[in-house]
């Protein structure tokens, strides 16, 4: 299950059916990076053995690049130090103080607070609802943090992207890669569902400025500089009042 990127970076590739996001790791010659903690501890499991099948150490840091549950379910789960930015912490806490029932679910969801798309694929991914636990990253990000594992570095630098206002993106210079978990998507929580054109038009100037050669998303495979970079402004090209 487990794919290799480029030399130091893998990818365990998403999954549909329950909305499982791809999880990243890059290897560095002293210390490992884990992007993203995943939907549950299931899917932590997963990943950590076909981790070991290819003989990679588990990860000894884990960075989340945003709140929603597909990202950030798997972190009581995840081994060694998680990361998060600030925002993504403050809203975990408000999600860990939900209630896992059905009707709690529904209440939420007429008040705007969560989606059906997101319920529906909790309800596949915890056939019990009195499984899910949500817990906080140990550290905080504000502004931008570089891990430096030996051989490679990874900057850690927190973002409003389109999809959330408490994104953070992965660059690895030495590797040519940058994770971006769902930062080019549509932010669901907002009314219409759509993009919002200021943040869309924010990122495809970030991504513009910066070296890579490969975009890691979060719900796809792996796309070129130039792939990622028209996908952005075609999506520009149709919003409306662009």
């Amino acid at each position: 299950m487990l794919k290799q990127v480029t030399q130091r970076v893998w990818c365990l590739p998403w999954e549909e059916e329950r909305d499982r996001p791809s999880l990243y790791y890059i290897r560095g010659d002293r210390r490992s990076l884990a992007v993203d903690a995943g939907s549950s501890p299931a899917h932590v499991a997963q990943f950590y053995a076909a981790l070991e099948e290819r003989g990679l150490p588990l990860p000894d840091f884990t960075a989340v690049t945003h709140w929603h549950w597909d990202h950030t379910f798997g972190l009581g789960a995840v081994q060694g130090v998680t990361l998060a930015s600030a925002l993504t912490n403050r809203k975990l806490r408000q999600v860990r103080a939900w209630e896992w029932t059905p009707e709690a679910m529904a209440q939420r969801e007429r008040r705007g607070e969560d989606i059906p798309f997101c319920n529906e694929h909790i309800r596949r991914e915890y056939p019990d609802l009195g499984a899910v636990s949500v817990s906080l990253a140990e550290m905080e990000v504000e502004g931008e943090l570089t891990l430096h594992l030996g051989g490679v570095d990874c900057r850690l630098f927190c973002r409003d992207t389109p999809h959330s206002r408490d994104g953070l993106l992965v660059h690895v210079p030495q590797e040519g890669v940058l994770a971006l978990g769902d930062a080019d998507c549509e932010d669901l929580y907002q009314p219409g569902a759509g993009y919002d054109p200021a943040r869309l038009r924010a990122l495809l100037e970030l991504l513009s400025s910066l070296e890579f050669s490969l975009a890691l998303p979060g719900h796809s495979g792996p796309e070129t500089r130039g792939q990622e970079l028209e996908y952005l402004r075609g999506c520009l090209r149709g919003c409306a009042g662009c």
